[in-house]
């Protein structure tokens, strides 16, 4: 044996270690991408059975989908579709997009229906309210009520400030209210009097004529006959 038998030998050992320690990292490292690459392959099996249920509830079965294949399959075979999972994801975006599209222009109908059933009972309110609505009493008769209910004279500013407590709904002035109690005095429905400057109003009832009586026709009296007599 040579002096440089051992050298070599040794070199050879340091060579295969460190090939075997290469190799076994070598080892780890495709065991890790192939569980890496499995979890892909799940994700995408799950994005698959989502898809076809997706594609179900929107009624689109016209077209053959595709069934994924079995089998054992290598690393090489299983990098393809994670390569296309943001692919993936993007048609699963688009298919919920569609889903949520479809049912919204379902409800459609329905949102005018109950818009066209709103306006139909608007306009039927609108109709009915102009026949419903009373009739505002004139200002006059107001003002020959209230002087009516009176049991001394009153000014038109407290006549007016009394209306206005009752009937808060109108707007009455001292000026509306005199002129109109004027009205009245030239109706003959109320009496003015004046007191210093002071202008007051007393209403004036009217009754109805008494119906006049017949005029009496004055009785006739028989008259015996006369009769001459002759001495």
């Amino acid at each position: 044996m040579t002096a440089q038998e051992p050298t070599l030998k040794s070199q050879y050992a340091e060579k295969v270690t460190a090939d075997l320690a290469l190799n076994t990292a070598e080892q780890e490292r495709i065991r890790k991408e192939i569980s890496s690459l499995q979890e892909d392959l799940t994700g995408l099996e799950q994005d698959h059975e989502l898809l076809v249920g997706m594609r179900a509830a929107i009624g689109d079965t016209a077209t053959a989908v595709p069934a994924p294949r079995t089998g054992k399959k290598t690393a090489a075979s299983v990098r393809k579709p994670a390569a296309k999972t943001a692919t993936t994801a993007d048609a699963k975006k688009a298919t919920t997009k569609k889903a949520t599209a479809v049912k919204a222009a379902a409800k459609k109908p329905v949102a005018k229906q109950a818009v066209a059933k709103q306006a139909a009972a608007k306009q039927a309110a609108a109709k009915q309210a102009p026949a419903s609505k009373e009739k505002p009493v004139p200002l006059t008769e107001l003002i020959h009520r209230h002087l009516s209910g009176q049991t001394e004279p009153k000014t038109a500013r407290e006549i007016a400030q009394a209306l206005t407590i009752a009937h808060p709904d109108r707007n009455l002035s001292d000026n509306l209210v005199r002129t109109t109690t004027e009205r009245l005095v030239a109706r003959s429905l109320a009496e003015r009097a004046k007191q210093g400057s002071t202008v007051y109003y007393t209403a004036i009832q009217h009754t109805a004529p008494a119906a006049e009586a017949p005029a009496a026709v004055p009785a006739q009296t028989e008259h015996a006959p006369v009769t001459a007599t002759t001495a």
